[in-house]
């Protein structure tokens, strides 16, 4: 059945990463080809927030790739969540939680973008198991959201949610046979 299936979310990278064929290691393109082939085998649910689609512009992929990117989303196991009131409020809240105002001299500001704030709340509310990610670096201020758990209270998001961020990896190399 559908909803015993896990359910991952995929950060606007993520699409990114694929449809560009972006250079990564071996073990992080096999993770999100294993994904993928375990979604068509109808094994897990993918999804994402409304706001990806502003997230991936056109401009960034060509007429092909945009087709394949809009055309990914048409099914019970590849779908994208409607923002509403609910997710808001949690992404305020996930936002307040992480920020660290500037000192006097204008240093150690800290705050996680409105973007990161809707996709982790999207994940909480619909319950996916793992949020999928490329973010770790932090530029400027901003927090980045792989190693977000752990370093918060008891390993959950603002110290209350379970959502396992993930930079995901394949275990092991595939083996080619030729």
């Amino acid at each position: 059945m559908a909803d015993d299936l896990p359910l991952l979310y995929w950060d606007a990278c993520i699409f990114y990463e694929h449809l560009n064929e972006e250079p990564v290691s071996p073990l992080r393109r096999q993770a999100i080809d294993e994904c993928l082939s375990e979604n068509k085998e109808k094994r897990n649910k993918i999804c994402t927030s409304v706001i990806t689609h502003l997230e991936v512009i056109p401009k960034k992929l060509d007429k092909d790739k945009e087709a394949r990117y809009r055309g990914s989303f048409n099914s019970l196991y590849f779908f994208d969540i409607e923002v509403d009131r609910s997710v808001i409020v949690l992404a305020r809240s996930i936002k307040d939680y992480y920020f660290v105002p500037p000192a006097a001299d204008g240093s150690g500001y800290k705050i996680l973008s409105t973007g990161d704030a809707v996709h982790l709340a999207t994940a909480i509310i619909h319950r996916a198991s793992e949020l999928y990610t490329r973010d770790k670096n932090s530029k400027g201020g901003n927090i980045k959201l792989v190693g977000l758990p752990a370093a918060s209270p008891n390993g959950k998001i603002c110290g209350i949610y379970d959502l396992r961020v993930t930079d995901p990896e394949a275990a092991q190399g595939a083996l080619k046979l030729s």
